[in-house]
């Protein structure tokens, strides 16, 4: 987290927890980038959240993303935000759906079996611990 990250009030800006989610999904699916066809892309179908806990400055935020479920094309996610150093206290709880699309025409696909396959190998890691945590 930043200095300029936070509001008047000191606490974190709330556009930063969704930039938070954003970059650890990043780190999620940039390993599986050479698994997608040409012209397919994550988009981000849903974003929620509620914001639990004021968070300030400094702190590092720890993002964990748990499966929801995987779809056809789509990917549910609740997503935790906790403060690095602070595993059992919540300061967001959120929720995020990414969807497989052709990129041109916006209309979404189904994951590629190799896709699909590193998506269930995650998840079952995910399922023996507490999620993916970027």
């Amino acid at each position: 987290m930043r200095w300029g990250d936070m509001d008047i009030l000191q606490h974190v800006n709330n556009t930063v927890y969704f930039r938070a989610m954003e970059e650890a999904r990043i780190h999620i699916f940039a390993p599986m980038q050479n698994l997608f066809a040409a012209g397919t892309g994550i988009v981000l179908a849903r974003a929620e959240c509620d914001f639990l806990k004021p968070m300030t400055w400094p702190a590092n935020i720890e993002v964990v993303h748990q499966p929801v479920r995987l779809g056809r094309s789509s990917l549910d996610c609740s997503v935790l935000m906790r403060r690095e150093g602070e595993p059992d206290t919540v300061y967001a709880r959120a929720r995020s759906v990414v969807v497989l699309s052709h990129l041109k025409t916006g209309t979404s696909c189904a994951w590629p079996a190799p896709v699909r396959a590193a998506l269930e190998k995650q998840f079952a890691a995910i399922s023996s611990s507490t999620g993916v945590t970027a």
